[in-house]
């Protein structure tokens, strides 16, 4: 696709598992000679400098209400400049200013969307709105079956969806930086340390995670829940703090709060725990999995397939027994290398950047073949 301007479009870089996954499919591109624009509806967030300092052309609109129709006009004038073959959306918000925004060029590039979760909560007041816009896409891809599935149902798309895996690079850990935050954590070599990446929201069920280490607690003492993400003023962050304090966990599990040294982060876990409630493909999982740490994950989105029997898979809501699984590592280090070793194996094999910008490519050429025979 050389000599080819695609333009991404997102509400904005925070830091989560969409955005990076923005971020290593724009490097990709660029690096196969692909010119690529992405647009920010919002601001461009924490994971722009990474672009930035890549050289990636990239485009604030600065919106910062609802039905703005101004950022759909600053979003057409982007796109009559740059030209792009085609328009590659990867949130629903962003969605309808693109669909106009594209309208509005009066030339019609291939729009398409990428769903990347399960819609956890909150959609459902906006769904004959984002029908009726869906309706102008040329096509929608998934990172995930059961993703494909959700969104199929919600959008009532009757053409088929592509699956393209999320890809991550390949992280080395380093003992350098494994030293340098078991230090900082206060956790010595011989504290197990779990390893939790997620923002705080209800869709990662991180009350049933402090809920298992309470009944974690019981049977160990020397171990260590690390949390890194962004912590909100919101009621439900909050609300784990007030719990945290309330179950008397602060010596056995911390919240790291916003990080961007999660090489430093994997280099240091023993282990890699999801407690989520819904997923689409995490991003997390992958790098964990990629960075040799043994997986332990709730069965839900497209979790259950990548991890396989090369991690320990429970229910969703099941405090008991993911505390159980946290248990089985802590006391059986043989089957957690075993894990690892395996999960790192297949993560490299399947799940590589490469991978996923090559599965892209191919999908905005089939969008483009498709467009030009209509």
């Amino acid at each position: 696709m050389c000599n080819t301007q695609v333009a991404l479009v997102l509400t904005e870089l925070r830091a989560g598992g969409m955005e990076r996954v923005v971020v290593h499919l724009a490097s990709g591109l660029a690096e196969r000679g692909v010119s690529v624009l992405v647009v920010c509806l919002q601001n461009p967030g924490v994971l722009a400098s990474e672009l930035v300092d890549s050289k990636i052309n990239l485009i604030a609109l600065k919106s910062s209400r609802g039905k703005d129709i101004s950022a759909a006009w600053r979003l057409r004038t982007e796109l009559l400049q740059f030209r792009p073959l085609v328009i590659s959306v990867h949130d629903y918000t962003s969605l309808p200013y693109s669909i106009l925004a594209n309208l509005l060029t009066f030339k019609s590039s291939p729009v398409l969307f990428t769903a990347h979760g399960l819609l956890f909560e909150g959609f459902e007041p906006l769904k004959r709105r984002l029908r009726f816009f869906s309706s102008f896409l040329t096509g929608i891809s998934a990172v995930s079956e059961k993703v494909a599935q959700r969104h199929q149902r919600y959008l009532n798309w009757q053409k088929p969806i592509t699956l393209i895996s999320n890809g991550v690079p390949i992280f080395e850990r380093s003992m350098e930086l494994h030293d340098k935050v078991r230090e900082e954590l206060g956790c010595p070599d011989d504290k197990f340390l779990f390893l939790v990446v997620g923002n705080p929201r209800p869709e990662k069920g991180f009350e049933d995670l402090l809920d298992a280490v309470a009944l974690l607690r019981k049977n160990h003492d020397h171990f260590l829940v690390a949390v890194a993400g962004t912590l909100s003023d919101s009621k439900y962050c909050q609300s784990l703090l007030t719990k945290l304090e309330s179950l008397e966990l602060q010596k056995h599990c911390c919240f790291l709060g916003f990080r961007d040294d999660t090489l430093a982060l994997y280099s240091a876990a023993d282990a890699f725990v999801l407690s989520s409630r819904s997923e689409g493909l995490p991003m997390v999982i992958l790098e964990a999995m990629t960075a040799g740490l043994p997986i332990i994950a709730t069965c839900v989105g497209g979790v259950p397939d990548v991890v396989g029997d090369k991690g320990l898979l429970v229910p969703p809501t099941d405090p008991n027994k993911l505390s159980s699984a946290m248990h089985r590592l802590i006391v059986d280090r043989k089957l957690a290398r075993q894990l690892g070793n395996a999960g790192q194996v297949h993560a490299k094999e399947n799940y590589g950047v490469d991978s996923m910008v090559e599965n892209y490519i191919a999908y905005y050429k089939d969008a483009l073949r498709l467009k030009q025979k209509y």
